[in-house]
């Protein structure tokens, strides 16, 4: 069992997420698009749709003006999130001394390390708390759950227990479990170190990656298909008398032409 969980299942889940989450997005892609979906007012530049996109990934805007509160929680869980992926990555290579780089000490930078950690998984934990919560007890919000969507809430909630718990109960030793993990990555897996609450939770993440791409989860991705449907250039169209006009709609929803009309040729 060991041996699946640690030198097979691993790999399995990571084939599955990069092969499911691919198709997803390339079917996207492929959908056709009847209509013109831009967002006015939409950014005319590169740079100006890039930095729209940016604002709405960090900050959530749009959920913002909708719902408040909800916005909030759903960027607090984000955000935190993002946090933990990132410190995984680089803690656990660093062996929680990455803050030397910029100064500190090895056992400062294993502190900070360790409280930063902390604070997101807390936040982690009490967002999707709080997100269940909202399934249960606002009826509008209850009204539109399945069975699907509470199983993320505590799937993710699972995954952020045992980590919180190998964080703040039981201590494991980065050491081994960095060689395992670096051996994954390299095709010639070690047996998965022998720390039960370790294997729970990689377990747990793993499985998760499975899930991913077949989950409402899967909005991660959608989000920037969808964002950048929003925000493509204004449509030209013909006019019923063969005039091409660049029609933009202005504060109040009135329009104007920014360009001089033109005739059509041909």
């Amino acid at each position: 069992m060991l041996f699946f969980i640690g030198q097979v299942f691993p790999y399995i889940a990571a084939a599955v997420f990069i092969i499911g989450m691919s198709r997803r997005v390339i079917v996207w892609l492929k959908a056709p698009v009847p209509f013109q979906l831009t967002l006015f007012p939409a950014p005319e530049t590169t740079a100006g749709r890039v930095l729209a996109l940016g604002r709405e990934t960090l900050l959530f805007r749009s959920l913002r003006r909708g719902d408040n509160g909800l916005w909030f929680w759903a960027w607090l869980l984000h955000v935190c999130l993002a946090l933990i992926v990132v410190g995984h990555i680089v803690g656990i290579y660093y062996l929680t001394h990455q803050f030397t780089m910029v100064g500190l000490s090895d056992a400062a930078s294993t502190r900070l390390s360790v409280f930063l950690g902390t604070v997101s998984g807390t936040g982690l934990f009490i967002a999707l708390l709080v997100l269940l919560y909202r399934r249960t007890a606002v009826e509008e919000v209850k009204r539109l759950s399945d069975p699907a969507d509470f199983f993320d809430l505590l799937l993710l909630l699972s995954v952020v227990v045992t980590g919180m718990h190998m964080r703040t109960v039981t201590e494991v030793n980065l050491v081994p479990i960095r060689a395992y993990l670096g051996s994954l990555f390299l095709f010639h897996p070690l047996p998965i170190p022998w720390e039960p609450i370790f294997i729970s939770h990689f377990f747990l993440v793993n499985l998760l990656l499975l899930y991913f791409p077949f989950s409402k989860l899967v909005h991660a991705a959608g989000f920037f298909v969808n964002r950048t449907m929003l925000m493509e250039n204004a449509p030209v169209y013909p006019t019923r008398t063969g005039i091409v006009r660049d029609v933009r709609v202005i504060k109040g929803g009135a329009g104007h032409a920014e360009n001089p009309p033109q005739h059509c040729q041909g």
